[in-house]
């Protein structure tokens, strides 16, 4: 199965577990004579009388009952994992051969209460296996199947394929009807008003049916399948879907309402504005315009596709059911089940694509059980309303083609017995010829060209019988190569620089997309999973901030992280979605939490070391020259905010986060965040590597202290530096700005340090002086600066 493409994830074998377990019949009940909850039974399992100590009391004398023998293991293990043996025993002072068994002692049940209590006809001392109809070797599978193979969601699609691989044709059950009574359009109509959305609706009736508890083969095998029985037309319904993959739904004929000529009408509509309806589950679902459901001409009586109506559901006082059979729309079910929050087994399969010829067959299965398990009498004929019948596809296919792409020697008759087991029909193939036309079956939704075909052949012939072979051609280069190493390396730098790197979703809430940009500008998700992933990010730092969160509840006080992703925004009419590579940053924390005391060991990270971690990448990055302005207009993030400026380029944005956001995100501390726009940043750089050696030559320091009004910026006078620069002068760095006695108001003095040096010799101070002065003249100058005395 594995080799099919049919991932076995788990077996467990039934029948054998049920040694020892037999039908047996309660004679007597009485009272334990020292413990109140108790009861002492004599139990006969057709061989012998024996006394049982039993502490339910869901059953009376009379009862048929389930025994397991001593010396037999219950079929389910103890909490330890080991079986569970049954061994003669005292019981408060009262001697037990055996013990009355629960359906979850069975294993047939998660659940239960009370013992497990069999039908009046069940015969006494049969083999519990056997009751059930199980032979004894028989094994349950559990299969994931992958989308693009709905067909094998039923049995008879998964024996298909296994039949296909042994060379033995399907055997399918019979459908064969008796010869009803009256014609079924004498009490029935269909009308099916979105075509789009139905593509074929059935409809078949029985009659006088008797709704009771499903016979046990029925029951026990729908529950190992992991459903709860109902009752047995529902139970009917259910064992067909498992066995054709094609759902179906039981309506009481009863509960719907007629059209004008009387007949019980259905009509396969999309819901009216603001209708609601009450779902199976007791729930009632508020309906939108493009949802479809199942009226009659009153009322919704199910939601097409995923679950019935309350209003319809067959009950203990059915008489007359109308089975419904029918083909939707696979995105339209999906987008209803997403957007109601509902999935079912009917759901999963019609999304999927379900067999639109398998409708006719599965409805005549199905009233040909419920005949079987709930009698009544069928009504002759059936409606079935087809409005666009389906074509079958045909594909050609060249059998040389399948040998070159698989590099097998497979020849033509082979390839075409294997495609012929699989249920396509041969369309066309001259004898000789070296291609033949298959029609694709319509259980086969995902088979569309030749190479469909050649993955069959390859399938079924077995790939472990295909022999390797050498790659063949060169290795290609790809331009995105490029930019992958591009934020490798900007990965590294950061990595680095302390950070560690985080990953975030691609999908955020509406609330923290609003922070960033206002929702019309935003990517809302048509049916998203959840409010909390419902827009395509506009930026990395809501989900950074979120990480940081995370990172606090955990106890992590410090973070500085980083996010390589891209964002999302609305563009113009040419391009609706725009979207950008970022890089994001947020710190918060201990600058240095690895020192044990002193001053630095309370230091927190603040916006000036954010500041230096930016420029230290951008420089590493081969972005230099880069400016800092005072953003006039942050987004809702920031408290305040800086702009990171390239010329005319606007490279990105960092800041202090808004206290009313920290107080959202519960932030107790101060939170330094910014971003860059990388793929604006792979566009500007410079690529290439300046090595230079150390110098050889001492320099020569000489510092200026300038008076300037308080609004002035050290970006404005490193402006003017770098305007004037001189040759000489090596670096120029900021250590102090003073504000207070001698300054006058409105001012404050910032202090300079200037280093000179020369490449090819040793400067002498009458020529650092000359060059100091003229430029402290400039600065002076340009700025309308004094020298602080």
């Amino acid at each position: 199965m594995t080799m099919l493409g049919l991932e076995v994830e788990h077996m467990q074998r039934v029948g054998g577990e049920f040694d020892g377990i037999v039908v047996a019949q309660v004679l007597s009940v009485e009272k334990h004579p020292a413990a109140d909850k108790l009861t002492v039974c004599m139990v006969d399992d057709g061989q012998s009388v024996n006394q049982i100590v039993c502490g339910a009391r869901n059953f009376k004398a009379g009862d048929k009952v389930v025994l397991i023998k001593p010396g037999y293991a219950l079929p389910k293990p103890g909490p330890d994992g080991k079986p569970v043996v049954i061994k003669p025993s005292k019981i408060r002072g009262v001697e037990s051969f055996g013990m009355l068994c629960s359906a979850e002692e069975l294993g047939l049940a998660e659940n239960s209460e009370g013992i497990m209590v069999l039908p009046p006809d069940a015969p006494i001392g049969t083999p519990f296996g056997e009751y059930l109809g199980r032979p004894k070797a028989d094994v349950i599978y559990d299969l994931e199947i992958t989308p693009n193979r709905p067909d094998l969601t039923g049995v008879i699609g998964i024996a298909r394929e296994v039949g296909a691989v042994l060379g033995h044709p399907i055997k399918l059950p019979s459908v064969d009807l008796p010869v009803g009574e009256g014609r079924i359009e004498r009490f029935v109509a269909v009308e099916i008003t979105a075509p789009a959305l139905c593509r074929r609706y059935t409809a078949r009736v029985v009659r006088g049916v008797k709704i009771g508890p499903s016979p046990t083969w029925l029951s026990s095998l729908l529950e190992l399948l992991g459903f709860r029985s109902i009752n047995n037309v529902v139970d009917v319904t259910n064992y067909v879907m498992m066995e054709t993959g094609q759902p179906l739904h039981a309506f009481d004929m009863r509960l719907l309402a007629e059209d004008d000529e009387g007949r019980k009408k259905i009509i396969v509509r999309t819901a009216l504005p603001n209708e609601r309806f009450t779902t199976l589950d007791g729930i009632e679902r508020e309906l939108t315009e493009e949802m479809l459901v199942i009226a009659d001409p009153v009322k919704a009586v199910a939601l097409a596709g995923i679950m019935g109506g309350a209003n319809s559901e067959i009950n203990p006082d059915t008489s007359d059911v109308l089975i419904e059979s029918a083909n939707f729309d696979p995105v339209n079910i999906r987008r209803t089940s997403r957007a109601l929050g509902l999935r079912t087994e009917s759901s999963y399969r019609f999304e999927r694509g379900v067999d639109i010829e398998m409708a006719d067959w599965a409805s005549r299965r199905c009233a040909r059980l419920i005949l079987d398990t709930a009698e009544g009498v069928l009504i002759e004929g059936a409606i079935d309303e087809y409005p666009g019948k389906h074509e079958k596809r045909v594909v050609t296919l060249n059998y040389a083609r399948t040998n070159a792409i698989l590099g097998t020697p497979i020849n033509s008759e082979t390839q075409r017995e294997i495609l012929l087991r699989l249920g396509f029909e041969l369309v066309s193939d001259d004898v000789g010829a070296d291609r033949a036309t298959f029609a694709v079956p319509t259980w086969r939704i995902d088979v569309k060209r030749d190479v469909d075909l050649i993955e069959e052949i390859e399938r079924v012939y077995g790939v472990e019988k295909i022999k390797p072979s050498k790659p063949r051609g060169v290795i290609g280069t790809h331009p995105f190569d490029e930019v992958y190493d591009q934020i490798q390396e900007a990965r590294r730098i950061l990595c680095g620089l302390g950070l560690y790197e985080a990953q975030g979703q691609s999908l955020i809430s509406v609330k923290a997309a609003s922070l960033v940009l206002p929702l019309e500008h935003c990517v809302r998700v048509a049916n998203p999973l959840s409010i909390e992933m419902s827009v395509l990010r506009p930026s990395l730092l809501p989900g950074l901030l979120d990480s940081v969160r995370v990172n606090l509840h955990r106890r992590n006080p410090s973070a500085a992280l980083f996010e390589i992703g891209k964002v999302f925004a609305r563009g113009g009419t040419e391009l609706p979605v725009k979207e950008e590579r970022m890089l994001g940053i947020v710190m918060v924390g201990d600058r240095w939490p690895v020192f044990w005391e002193g001053a630095d060991r309370a230091a927190k990270f603040d916006v000036f070391d954010l500041k230096g971690v930016i420029e230290e990448f951008l420089i590493s990055y081969g972005v230099k020259s880069v400016s800092y302005e005072e953003n006039a207009n942050p987004s809702a993030l920031f408290y305040d905010s800086c702009l990171v400026l390239l010329g005319r380029h606007r490279l990105g944005e960092f800041g202090i986060l808004s206290p009313q956001v920290a107080r959202i995100y519960d932030f107790r501390e101060v939170v330094v965040l910014g971003e860059l726009n990388l793929d604006l940043l792979m566009r500007l750089r410079s690529r290439e590597k300046k090595f230079e050696s150390l110098p050889q030559f001492p320099a020569i320091r000489r510092d200026m202290a300038i008076v300037v009004p308080e609004n002035m910026t050290h970006e404005q006078v490193l402006k003017v530096i770098n305007a004037h620069k001189p040759s000489i002068l090596a670096s120029v760095e900021i250590f102090d700005v003073y504000r207070g006695r001698n300054i006058p108001e409105g001012h404050k003095s910032m202090a300079y340090a200037f280093t000179y040096r020369a490449s090819d010799r040793t400067l002498t101070d009458q020529e650092v002086n000359r060059t100091h002065e003229e430029l402290v003249r400039i600065v002076l100058m340009k700025l309308g600066a004094t020298l602080r005395a």
